[in-house]
């Protein structure tokens, strides 16, 4: 059992999390913000199609604000990459920079700079918190992007979004392991956009989806859209800590091997990859297959896994064999499957479920429920997520999440008599 939970232990622990807050809905004395509202709502989206759990917040007070970060710090333990999200108006005091809930009644006109930083220290929300919390919370990356520089329109004759006598937000060191991106370089303003989005969250959702791009280059891409599309009055600017292997939030390219490995012959390499569909997947891409074989080669992960899975009570090596490959699929499939496709919901919610489940054979209930938790956040629709979420909150000892997810599994809101079966089965068993 040791060696299995040292294999295990290289892969994924839970999937990765984020917090995604966007604030518009602003009082008259800093002024509405058209966009920022929209923008976390496609920036949430986007990364639940991209395999996270994310925690998606739109026009938070100040006490939402921190409720909303104090969740998010329970999610941090074990996870690959961590991203906070903000959208909206946000302020440099004294070298420390601010974000602003709605009705937080902060009037810094007249006000000097020692009643200033105070005001701001119990009224908006500090963004080197979140940024301390995320270094000390266990991810392995830390993303902290903040479009958060916005002017009111009553200050500036183009909407943009920072307000006071100082523009934009002061330079942040990130701790090691950490990113932090700001929308506009120190000094500068953020533009609110015309359209839908802000200027620099439309392009970085843009670049965020494409596989192929590290951390690093999507910002960089980003950062060189933004500059040419405002000739140069709005540079983004990020600030860099990371250490260890690239991150890729789409994926890397799917590439076909340019050799087979030394110790096999070319025959026994074209054999492997034909027979082995995570093989395929790992080298797939539309001038090698199709379609049509790439959802087969997922599918027939999936119905494998499951076929593993069926009965098994204890640990063993195929049980972590579908643990890691299942861990695998999450990534792989956001990388091929576009979230608008049919069939993309469901395959990435099987797999995060069947994730789960091996990790629950595996004695790991805290990574289960992660998962589990991934899977609801994905397809909502399904019975069935909702039931094994509650096993696993069960495995856990939390028997009234247990019961709440049974009761919902159970409750008149799904049409799926063997998921119902299964959560009525659970609730006598716990009365």
């Amino acid at each position: 059992m040791v060696g299995l939970r040292s294999a295990l232990a290289e892969t994924r622990a839970r999937p990765n999390t984020a917090l995604v807050i966007g604030n518009s809905r602003y009082e008259s004395s800093l002024g509405r913000l058209r966009n920022p509202e929209n923008d976390a709502v496609a920036i949430a989206k986007t990364l639940r199609s991209l395999g996270f759990v994310v925690i998606e917040k739109t026009n938070v007070n100040r006490d939402q604000f921190a409720q909303a970060v104090e969740a998010f710090r329970k999610t941090l333990s074990g996870a690959e990459i961590a991203i906070f999200y903000y959208a909206g108006h946000g302020v440099s005091i004294n070298g420390s920079n601010y974000l602003v809930p709605i009705k937080s009644g902060f009037e810094p006109a007249g006000t000097d700079s020692t009643a200033l930083r105070l005001l701001a220290e119990t009224r908006l929300f500090n963004a080197e918190q979140a940024v301390a919390d995320m270094g000390a919370g266990g991810a392995r990356c830390n993303l902290v992007i903040l479009d958060a520089c916005r002017t009111p329109p009553a200050l500036n004759p183009e909407p943009v979004r920072s307000f006071g006598e100082q523009k934009g937000l002061t330079e942040m060191t990130p701790p090691a392991g950490s990113l932090i991106a700001f929308a506009s370089d120190a000094g500068q303003v953020a533009f609110d956009g015309d359209g839908r989005n802000g200027l620099f969250t439309e392009e970085l959702l843009r670049n965020m989806r494409t596989p192929g791009l590290t951390i690093e280059q999507v910002f960089k891409k980003t950062r060189a859209a933004v500059i040419d599309r405002t000739k140069g009055r709005q540079v983004p600017a990020e600030y860099s800590r990371l250490v260890g292997d690239d991150v890729y939030l789409a994926g890397k390219l799917a590439r076909a091997p340019t050799s087979p490995p030394v110790s096999s012959s070319p025959e026994a390499v074209v054999s492997r990859a034909e027979s082995d569909p995570l093989t395929k997947l790992r080298s797939w891409s539309q001038e090698s297959g199709s379609e049509s074989e790439m959802l087969a080669a997922i599918s027939a992960i999936l119905e494998e896994s499951k076929l593993s899975l069926k009965d098994a009570e204890s640990a063993n090596p195929r049980i972590l064999t579908v643990a890691e490959q299942c861990g695998e699929l999450t990534k792989i499939i956001p990388s091929l499957v576009p979230n608008e496709h049919p069939r993309f919901r469901g395959l990435q919610a099987k797999a995060f479920s069947r994730y789960g489940d091996a990790l629950l054979v595996l004695g790991k209930p805290t990574e289960a429920h992660a998962a589990f938790k991934a899977a609801v956040s994905v397809d909502p629709e399904d019975a069935y997520l909702l039931y094994n979420r509650g096993r696993a909150a069960l495995a856990l000892g939390n028997k009234e999440d247990a019961k709440a997810d049974f009761n919902a599994a159970a409750g008149p809101r799904f049409s799926q008599p063997g998921a119902k079966r299964l959560a009525l089965e659970a609730l006598n068993s716990l009365n």
